[in-house]
């Protein structure tokens, strides 16, 4: 999609003369189309902070982006006329920084690849049917990896969001952690900021949070467990492990604390966190029937665990 731009005015930044001309751009989203080539002033690239004179003819080119295309098939868990279930792959964004995408959706198509982007290209039909985030209801850090639900009506769209703000969504993770876990266990603990900001963590500034864990397998280092959050705080499940002192490997808030420790005993670098966000049971939003989707964790997790649970100390 390409748009003109004439200037009228000089004495004006580039980046802020397209962030105002555009309504719902960002200077930062136009900033990220300026550094890819997507701006051209008379036919030239130039910098965010170029002056203009005044006079000039802009070009801004939305680029369609070739990650775009790739196809949703292959990770569609359930769909039909009211919900889609992916299996998100870990190191996909939910959607871009900043909320340039929300007021113009093909805004997503500009940045790297996105879940919002993907939907937009190629579920178009939910993007026109009025309903908002692109059909997105909840979401998954970065390097969380499974199920996630989209929304593809408004009125699917209302009742998903309540669900999940009202915390009437079962959800059930699986993670893999620092130390040998003996039995399962219900930890109650605030969540929170500390009072200079930070990593989410557990605070006597937080808000109350309760995550049920149970055990799955347990070796000598490290143990594969199940996770059910009982309340949605942010990282929620991370600071609850952390607390206990059986941290997420590859969580990189955490990692320093036992660098040296999983040195000593071999245990190999994780290639993410080591999160999946096994299944979630919902009512269906048009039926109210009871609905559970499901993936199964990915090869790069279980081909860490193999390795991790097969580690010997360094002798």
């Amino acid at each position: 999609m390409e748009q003109e731009l004439r200037v009228n005015e000089g004495g004006i930044r580039l980046d802020r003369f397209v962030a105002r001309e555009l309504p719902g751009y960002t200077r930062e989203h136009v900033k990220g189309l300026i550094e890819r080539g997507c701006v051209a002033v008379d036919g030239e690239r130039r910098s965010a902070d170029y002056r203009l004179a005044g006079g000039e003819s802009i070009t801004v080119r939305v680029p369609d982006g070739g990650w775009a295309e790739e196809p949703l098939s292959d990770r569609i868990l359930f769909e039909d006329g009211w919900m889609l279930a992916l299996d998100k792959p870990a190191g996909l964004i939910v959607h871009p920084v900043g909320t340039s995408w929300l007021k113009r959706p093909e805004a997503a198509l500009a940045r790297e690849p996105n879940l919002a982007g993907l939907l937009l290209r190629q579920r178009p039909a939910i993007d026109a049917s009025g309903v908002p985030r692109c059909g997105i209801v909840h979401r998954l850090d970065r390097e969380t990896s499974g199920v996630m639900i989209v929304a593809k009506t408004p009125e699917a769209y209302e009742t998903l969001v309540s669900a999940f703000g009202e915390r009437e969504v079962s959800k059930v993770y699986r993670a893999i952690v620092w130390g040998r876990v003996d039995r399962d266990v219900e930890v109650q603990a605030p969540i929170g900021r500390g009072p200079t900001g930070g990593r989410m963590q557990v605070s006597p500034y937080g808000r109350n949070s309760s995550t049920e864990f149970s055990v799955l397998e347990a070796r000598p280092r490290v143990s594969l467990v199940e996770a059910r959050p009982l309340t949605g705080r942010t990282h929620q499940i991370r600071a609850h492990l952390a607390h206990i002192g059986h941290p997420v490997l590859g969580d990189s808030e955490w990692a320093s604390g036992i660098a040296r420790e999983m040195e000593r005993f071999r245990i190999p670098a994780p290639p993410r966190l080591m999160l999946h966000a096994y299944s979630l049971t919902l009512a269906h939003p048009r039926t109210g029937k009871k609905v559970r989707l499901s993936a199964p964790p990915p090869k790069d997790f279980k081909q860490y665990w193999t390795a991790a649970s097969a580690a010997k100390e360094a002798r």
